[in-house]
């Protein structure tokens, strides 16, 4: 055997040897009804439990062994830096990360982001505007790919309604048992009968003089003296 045929039957087994190895974790997660799951993310990165259930999960290292990215169902992003966000929106290959998510983006590998992945948006805030602008439209480049970005599923927390700030506050109604007392109401026509009498005119104890018999009595110039 001359050192061409060798060398071509290490290659072969050598490859051989690397698919059975790829191969028994694959078909262990077909046997036990799972998918097959890529998950990029940095270690102790959470990730909601709910997008792992059910999954064989791989990582990082299993795509750079194999750089065959027909071995996943589905490849989830949990971190995403500024750099492999701007080299997946340009199509631009630039490290691991990157292969991984153009190549199932070609392949139609269904991919998904975390909605805080992305490196940039933990300056929000305070970072130039301009350039959020920029990373944020590299986001949006990427859901015109296919990504499907998620967000964490929080329960609602229920809050007692406040009135808004332009509403006046309440205001309590007194709630009494008196009856109105007519012989307290001064009207226009008592007026013009009380100044019959003379000045100054005595008015009883509590009583109210409407608008239209205060004119008559201060067009008559009438002393008014109220009982007590």
């Amino acid at each position: 055997m001359n050192r061409q045929d060798m060398e071509q039957l290490i290659e072969t087994v050598t490859q051989q040897v690397l698919a059975s190895l790829g191969a028994a974790p694959m078909q262990n997660a077909a046997d036990q009804g799972k998918y097959r799951l890529l998950l990029l993310a940095k270690p102790g990165t959470p990730v909601p439990e709910e997008l792992t259930e059910d999954a064989a999960i791989f990582e990082l290292e299993d795509y750079e062994t194999h750089r065959n990215i027909l071995r996943y169902d589905r490849v989830l992003v949990g971190d995403l830096s500024v750099t492999q966000l701007a080299d997946i929106a340009q199509g631009r290959i630039g490290d691991s990360v990157s292969c991984a998510v153009i190549y199932a983006l070609l392949s139609g590998v269904e991919v998904q982001i975390l909605e805080r992945a992305p490196e940039h948006r933990k300056f929000a805030g305070r970072a130039n505007p301009s350039l959020y602008g920029v990373l944020e439209g590299y986001v949006r480049t990427l859901q015109i790919f296919g990504v499907k970005l998620l967000g964490e599923t929080k329960k609602p927390v229920l809050r007692e309604a406040k009135p808004a700030r332009s509403m006046a506050p309440p205001v309590t109604v007194p709630r009494g048992t008196a009856a109105p007392n007519a012989n307290r109401l001064i009207t226009e026509a008592e007026a013009c009968a009380l100044l019959k009498t003379g000045s100054p005119v005595y008015l009883p104890k509590g009583a109210i003089v409407t608008p239209s018999a205060r004119d008559v009595f201060t067009q008559a110039r009438a002393e008014l003296i109220q009982e007590r």
